[in-house]
């Protein structure tokens, strides 16, 4: 018999503050225009475990953002079909955050990033949007030539920012709707995961009620209310 390991954190309700960009970063990969004030905060320390990466997220009436350094980065492998098995990027999102139910709707989405395999190279970076298992109706598809990613490998890191727009998200509406469910999980083949509410483990992964919550803040006190320098 295989025992399933759940996280500490998935007991727990989270939230962290989640601040409007008056500026779009430029989606290029060079995290310059990103502060410490869009981080997510990091809670992989609850259940005794360590980070290595850091990972941004921001928002504004045009959709989300996120942004994202790996660090200790030596070698790369991606797998587009069995993306959580390689180098990969999760990112989970309920645009009604309403707790109320163990199976997504559709107003859950589902994406991963991964640091490669597009180009002739097959260096270029992907983001895709996939289903979630046993949801009761999935969220429309959003088009994969609206996400918008950049990447930037360094010598021992790498660095992606990630643009999700508006009209992919079902149901974004911030301006009544101000908080996002949210999850994440970083995968890396030499340092293994780091997730944020919950890791991948069936049937969590995929339960919106054991999500952590965005506020979606519409004023800040990000030094020039997040507009680059």
């Amino acid at each position: 018999m295989s025992l399933i390991t759940v996280p500490a954190r998935a007991f727990f309700s989270f939230a962290f503050p989640c601040h409007r960009r008056i500026e779009a970063p430029k989606i290029d990969g060079n995290l310059r225009d990103w502060d410490d004030g869009f981080l997510v905060p990091d809670l992989i320390g609850v259940d005794g475990g360590k980070s290595f990466a850091d990972v941004y997220m921001a928002w504004s009436d045009a959709g989300v953002w996120f942004a994202l350094e790996v660090k200790n980065k030596r070698s790369y492998k991606v797998d587009p079909r069995n993306f959580w098995q390689a180098d990969c990027f999760e990112v989970w999102l309920d645009t009604r955050d309403m707790k109320d139910s163990h199976r997504a709707n559709r107003y859950c989405h589902h994406f991963f990033f991964l640091p490669g395999g597009s180009g002739r190279d097959g260096k270029g970076p992907i983001g895709r949007q996939t289903s979630i298992d046993k949801a009761r109706e999935q969220a429309p598809p959003c088009p994969e030539e609206a996400i918008k990613v950049g990447l930037r490998r360094l010598k021992r890191s790498y660095q992606m920012e990630i643009f999700l727009p508006a009209e992919g998200l079902n149901g974004f509406q911030p301006r009544e709707f101000d908080r996002l469910g949210f999850n994440y999980v970083v995968h890396d083949i030499e340092q293994g995961t780091q997730s944020w509410s919950v890791d991948r483990t069936p049937p969590f992964d995929g339960d919106p009620s054991r999500w952590g919550t965005a506020q979606l803040r519409a004023s800040t006190d990000l030094p020039n209310n997040g507009e680059t320098p």
